[in-house]
């Protein structure tokens, strides 16, 4: 059992790592075109709609698609209930949102004009989530990260036809089109039509039905709240400086995503791992382990990307953007703590706690509002810069606070053993390493890469220690 646990985690982790991360990496790689064929302020507006997008995706849908996999999962659910609701649920609250779309560009200024054009993506990007999250309950995992490559490659084709001539518009509609070309893919693909059921069906399975709505209502606030922790430090720099500095902030933010696209490299085939655990024991050593290893390749990582920040500005941007290589060493922070508590909040996944999911991530976006309002003002004051990075402070406390949160209040469900002196030098560095970073400190050359050595030398050891683990088993 454990050699084929490990084992399915690791070549999960690699079919989601070809698929996932090539397509992450392409998108990555069109940053230069973006940023050269827009204005920071068009850039800023794209930013802006897309991710105000994705905040109603999870409203509309009312988080229906983290109970379809979640319930698609288990092996008793009746799988034709679980598609069949995940897609009624979804239309439902697509046409709610319809409904009240009228008053979105009275509340948000920047949706003039763009309302009609986020709702097909609202709409487009929801269904294509409940198609490929199915087909991955359903076992189709290569299939799945085949999905994530042609949407990409299709993604950008489609941008660089549209971009030059439709500008911010151009890029709304190549994310409308991919996303509903590739959703009714993989619908075909996977035959996810022999899994639609009538709700009024006596064979639909209406405590099912039920369950799955419970488990997913309190994931639309916390996802809310996620948004809120994520975004809206964007929203309010718009609002208290302009548009251009949100570009570049939003420039900044692409580089710490590397880390996020790796770790959901990792994400989606440990749910699948995790679900699928059952012996109360082995969830201990299993999530401990796992956990020991992730977190060292997360120190790792972020202190390598906040050594090489600066350089990778040179030539990611456009010259205009290149001053907010200065906001990646406390956005990098900011992300560590935001995977770290991402891999807790699948504790509470595994033991159906999204209550607790939920009231973590309000406490977080409490603390990232609260710390925005207060200090995107007062630095902007001093300068629009600073006011930009005032943000980043904000979201680097917030996640951090999310993960002190969870990392206790886990321990209730869940006994994980942590290497409390290994994270806590860990972290001491990062910090040590970010501030000398961002501040261009004397030595600063000669101190970040020693920083990083030493990181390295802590953390390598238990990556080591896993991998022979695996391999032995093996």
């Amino acid at each position: 059992m454990a050699q084929n646990r490990y084992k399915k985690l690791l070549s999960n982790t690699l079919v989601f790592a070809i698929g996932t991360f090539s397509s992450k990496v392409l998108v990555f790689l069109m940053l230069p075109y973006y940023t050269n064929i827009l204005s920071t302020g068009e850039y800023g507006t794209v930013d802006a709609l897309i991710n105000v997008g994705q905040l109603m995706i999870p409203i509309a849908s009312v988080g229906i698609n983290n109970a379809v996999i979640r319930f698609g999962l288990e092996n008793e659910s009746d799988k034709k209930t679980v598609f069949s609701n995940g897609l009624y649920t979804i239309l439902a609250g697509f046409a709610v949102l319809a409904v009240i779309s009228p008053i979105l560009p009275h509340l948000m200024d920047f949706m003039s004009g763009y309302t009609i054009a986020v709702l097909a993506f609202v709409l487009a990007s929801s269904l294509r989530t409940l198609c490929i999250q199915f087909a991955l309950s359903l076992g189709y995992s290569k299939m799945y990260a085949a999905n994530g490559i042609l949407n990409t490659f299709l993604n950008i084709t489609l941008n660089i036809l549209l971009l030059p001539r439709l500008r911010v518009m151009g890029y709304v509609l190549a994310n409308i089109i991919s996303d509903l070309v590739m959703g009714l893919l993989c619908f075909f693909m996977a035959k996810e039509y022999r899994y639609l059921r009538s709700p009024l069906s006596k064979t639909y399975d209406r405590p099912l039905a039920k369950r799955m709505r419970q488990y997913a209502l309190p994931l639309v606030p916390q996802t809310v709240c996620q948004w809120i922790i994520n975004m809206s430090d964007r929203y309010m720099i718009i609002f208290f400086i302009n548009t251009e500095a949100n570009g570049l902030y939003a420039a900044a933010n692409k580089i710490p995503n590397i880390l996020l696209i790796v770790a959901n490299l990792f994400a989606d085939a440990w749910q699948i791992s995790a679900v699928k655990e059952s012996d109360p024991k082995e969830q201990v050593n299993f999530f401990s382990k796992v956990l020991g290893a992730y977190s060292s390749i997360a120190f790792i990582g972020s202190s390598g990307l906040i050594m090489v920040s600066k350089f990778v500005m040179t030539f990611m941007v456009g010259d205009d953007f290149f001053i907010s290589w200065r906001f990646i060493p406390i956005l990098t922070l900011a992300t560590t703590f935001g995977l770290l508590s991402t891999f807790l909040a699948s504790v509470y996944m595994l033991k159906l706690r999204s209550k607790n999911s939920m009231i973590t991530t309000v406490i977080c976006a409490v603390v990232n509002l609260s710390l925005n309002a207060i200090l995107i003002p007062l630095l902007g004051g001093i300068d629009p810069f600073y006011g930009a990075l005032g943000a980043g402070i904000a979201t680097f406390i917030s996640y951090f606070v999310l993960f002190l949160i969870r990392a206790i209040n886990t321990q209730r469900y869940l006994k994980i053993r942590w290497n409390i002196g290994k994270t806590v030098t860990s972290v001491l560095i990062l910090f040590v390493q970010a501030l000398y970073m961002s501040l261009q400190a004397p030595l600063w050359v000669v101190i970040v890469p020693a920083l990083f050595v030493l990181l390295f030398v802590i953390n390598a050891r238990e990556i080591l220690l896993s991998v022979n683990k695996l391999l032995r088993r093996g």
